[in-house]
């Protein structure tokens, strides 16, 4: 009796000392038994995924990822199962707010007295923007090298201009909004105003994008509508058109949502379409912005369509290598970063143009809702 005693009061303090060890470590680890269901999660898990206990214990897994994925994530258990472990498989899981959020896991099979699997032992890391793009482009490491002293020096030079620009941005914002809050306006000024305050705001995010200049994982995917983003680029635009002779069309089709960042792409879209703007010139031209969602390959597409100028081969050869523009006071990062943002959108960005036929950009987004 005495024996049993001392085991059951032994297991107890190993059940103690490993709850201790498993929910204290900075390892995010997560397990699940063979049906998919979470078992234990550690606090360093919650926290990133950012739920309760109760909100993931219990649940099946598949609840944390896409339902295009979790086919996927079976075959990577069964590769656990028969191989014992598999480490850094990239992967996508959803945390508490719907957002996805980049991983490389690593799965170990928990086998039981029998020799078979009775569960699986899940380890996130999270992946790095340059790590993830490193996988997809053979070419990463050679040329990163190369690129890497001008993005330093290029974000050494924001830190030190940014807070100097958003000092006189804040003064612009702040009087801006003084002035709408006092009721006093002419009416035919008030539209004015309205549009420093939100062009002012506007400026201070560009000057934010500019120091998340190479950073990783800047954009933080949730469900949105690209029409929406449309809309407010337009929007935008709106005030400027009103004396140009070009003319926008906009064709935006009903498409379901896509996981995306409103921010980042809505400065993408809206530096998309002044480009477009912008090879047109003060000439009669048109500008034409398309939203198609295409059911059999699950793509919501984004056009912007120009009968501008146009580019030759060896400007589209080099159109989005950071620093190459053909504007006098282009940056030539605006493209740069617009792949690097799709790329975070798990999507693409392609160029057709030809000289005097004009231009046209698509983004393709395949992260569907």
């Amino acid at each position: 009796m005495k024996n049993t005693i001392e085991d059951s009061g032994q297991h107890k303090l190993q059940r103690s000392l490993f709850r201790s060890i498993f929910d204290e470590s900075s390892e995010k680890m997560l397990v699940i038994d063979r049906a998919g269901l979470v078992s234990l999660a550690n606090k360093s898990t919650l926290e990133l995924l950012e739920c309760e206990v109760s909100a993931i214990v219990g649940r099946d897994i598949s609840g944390l990822m896409l339902e295009k994925d979790r086919p996927e994530f079976s075959a990577l258990l069964a590769t656990a199962a028969k191989a014992g472990v598999v480490r850094n498989y990239k992967f996508y899981l959803l945390n508490s707010k719907g957002s996805i959020v980049r991983f490389f896991l690593t799965v170990a099979a928990l086998y039981g007295d029998k020799g078979e699997p009775e569960g699986y032992c899940v380890y996130l890391a999270l992946a790095s923007t340059e790590e993830w793009a490193a996988l997809k482009d053979p070419h990463f490491f050679q040329t990163v090298a190369k690129k890497l002293g001008r993005l330093t020096s290029m974000g050494q030079l924001t830190s030190v201009f940014a807070h100097d620009i958003k000092n006189p941005l804040h003064v612009i914002l702040s009087t801006s909004e003084l002035l709408l809050s006092a009721g006093k306006l002419d009416e035919e000024v008030k539209p004015s105003i309205v549009m420093i305050e939100r062009n002012a705001q506007r400026a201070s995010r560009i000057v934010k994008t500019l120091l998340d200049f190479s950073m990783s994982g800047i954009c933080q995917l949730r469900p949105h509508s690209v029409n929406e983003i449309a809309q407010d680029c337009l929007g935008l635009l709106e005030s400027s058109l009103k004396t140009s002779k070009v003319s926008v069309a906009s064709e935006l089709n009903e498409t379901p949502k896509v996981f995306l960042d409103p921010h980042y792409l809505q400065s993408v879209v809206y530096n998309l379409l002044t480009n477009a703007l912008e090879s047109v010139g003060q000439t009669e031209g048109r500008v034409e912005l398309k939203t198609l969602w295409e059911p059999d390959k699950k793509e919501v597409r984004l056009t912007i369509s120009d009968t501008g100028r146009g580019m030759d081969r060896n400007m589209l050869d080099h159109l989005f290598q950071p620093f190459f523009t053909t504007k006098e006071t282009g940056t030539g990062l605006g493209l740069y970063l617009a792949r690097q943002i799709m790329n975070e959108h798990s999507g693409e960005i392609s160029v057709r143009s030809a000289p005097g036929k004009g231009t046209r950009v698509e983004l393709v987004f395949r992260k569907i809702v």
